[in-house]
């Protein structure tokens, strides 16, 4: 459940119709709490949602002796699906789960706009999970109560390594929580 908050929140997909973005100072610098302020307009459906993530292409440069020949074009293509419940309360106030993750990660939000059922969105991290590097994340897409589909590109690297990274990410309200 945390982990699909977390996804939704990162990608943008829940947010309030702002033709200025999250940017609401107006100081040039998104925070944490602009993003979940302006996420905590949204109005998301609770119940149990199926999440997809399809890797669309991937390139990397650099990459470490012994990794396999050809483990980029295994990689094209891989669906992970997964199912996540979202209570009432949490629908109600989705910008605090992007707010607790936010304080726990390198990242910088540059861009984040939604705008009748559009988002774009761009976060920039270093160093994470404690390895050197910078990582751009790009999405874009259309979201609603109950649907989003965005597209993603990832771009950075260290250690030597290069790479670019696009995937499509879809979900859906699909019913109420399971009981038990």
């Amino acid at each position: 459940m945390r982990k699909l908050l977390v996804s939704v929140a990162v990608l943008g997909l829940v947010g309030g119709c702002s033709d200025t973005g999250a940017d609401h100072d107006g100081d040039g610098k998104i925070t944490a709490e602009e993003v979940a302020k302006e996420m905590n307009q949204v109005t998301l459906e609770p119940g149990e949602w199926e999440n997809t993530v399809e890797i669309v292409d991937v390139e990397i440069e650099g990459l470490p002796e012994g990794v396999p020949a050809g483990i980029m074009d295994r990689m094209k293509g891989q669906t992970t699906t997964t199912k996540s419940c979202i209570t009432k309360e949490e629908a109600e106030n989705p910008g605090a789960q992007f707010f607790a993750a936010q304080e726990k990660t390198n990242c910088e939000v540059k861009k984040f706009d939604m705008s009748g059922g559009a988002v774009s969105s761009e976060m920039s991290c270093s160093n994470m999970g404690g390895t050197p590097g910078e990582m751009t994340m790009e999405m874009d897409g259309q979201y609603g109560p109950s649907s989003y589909d965005m597209t993603m590109n990832m771009v950075g690297g260290g250690g030597g390594m290069k790479m670019n990274i696009s995937a499509r990410s879809n979900g859906k309200r699909i019913g109420s929580c399971p009981t038990g």
